[in-house]
């Protein structure tokens, strides 16, 4: 019981240390593939734009957010980006989302864009060369779990890494409903499970997978895609904000934002390791991070009114 807590307590300072580093860069790419048809096209630049709209509202600078879609996503267009992204070094999290159709012949992968499609291992070798904190790949498309074998989330260059894929192998080949859900998930209090208007990578999942699966057993149908999260660290990879957190935060100090973050993050962490821990002192630690964190949002409360 010693060793978890030593490594609970371990844990919770190491997130204390990365959410106080300086002001670095969110970084976000969201690429909208080949549609195939009118409909689909349609539906994957209108995903594309609201989760690049979404994920604005806590970059540094809208600049840092990136949509490529059309004639823009093209095979050059998005490794001359990815490759001038890979020079910075203020970057803290970066973030992938690609959008549309993907195809799996038994051996490659490939995300499906306007000319000659992009494999794989052509994304792996890209992602490994940015230079962040934490990565989030979110490969929203048919056959992306074949990703997993692809894309590394160990102990990579890139620090952690985070994959999210629309399904569980390259054999679910079929068109998926995931990113519908991936979008609805980014300002819905549903998805947002501690309630603290901060919507991370861990909770869109949760939401994504839980409203997949409602959708199939509602319609009758056996489910053609499952969706994966491979990685660490999914419960503190912030993606978006809502609510009155995201209309007060110009207002709020970012000493306060900074605090409020780290306990909501501990909190995440202690829920995702409450079998390592004894009952008592779980609920302990639960209860006094529970109020640290209210007596956060009181001041944040006070400053914004």
């Amino acid at each position: 019981m010693i060793f978890f807590r030593t490594r609970l307590f371990a844990l919770l300072a190491m997130c204390l240390t990365a959410l106080s580093q300086a002001h670095a860069a969110n970084v976000t790419v969201v690429i909208s593939g080949l549609g195939g048809s009118e409909e689909y096209s349609e539906k994957f630049n209108e995903y594309a734009t609201t989760i690049a709209d979404a994920t604005r509202r806590i970059a540094l600078t809208p600049t840092d957010v990136m949509l490529l879609r059309g004639d823009a996503s093209k095979k050059d267009i998005l490794i001359a980006l990815f490759e001038a992204i890979a020079t910075r070094e203020d970057i803290d999290k970066f973030s992938a989302f690609f959008i549309g159709h993907g195809s799996f012949d038994g051996k490659t992968y490939k995300f499906n864009i306007p000319g000659p499609d992009i494999t794989g291992e052509e994304l792996a070798e890209l992602l490994n060369k940015i230079k962040s904190r934490q990565q989030l790949v979110v490969a929203s498309t048919s056959a992306s779990g074949a990703l997993i074998d692809v894309i590394d989330t160990g102990n990579q260059i890139t620090g952690n890494r985070i994959l999210i894929t629309a399904t569980k192998n390259g054999r679910e080949k079929t068109a998926v409903v995931f990113p519908e859900y991936v979008v609805q998930a980014l300002d819905n209090p549903a998805a947002d499970t501690d309630k603290n208007e901060s919507i991370t990578a861990a909770e869109i999942f949760e939401f994504a997978n839980s409203s997949i699966e409602s959708y199939f057993e509602t319609e009758k149908l056996l489910a053609p895609e499952h969706a994966r999260l491979t990685g660490k660290s999914a419960e503190s990879f912030e993606v978006t904000r809502y609510g009155n957190l995201l209309a007060r935060q110009d207002q709020i100090p970012q000493e306060l934002m900074i605090t409020r973050e780290t306990i909501s993050n501990q909190i995440n962490i202690l829920r995702s390791r409450k079998e390592d821990i004894d009952e008592d002192e779980y609920f302990d630690t639960l209860q006094s991070l529970m109020l640290k964190l209210a007596d956060v949002q009181r001041q944040i409360d006070d400053k914004s009114n």
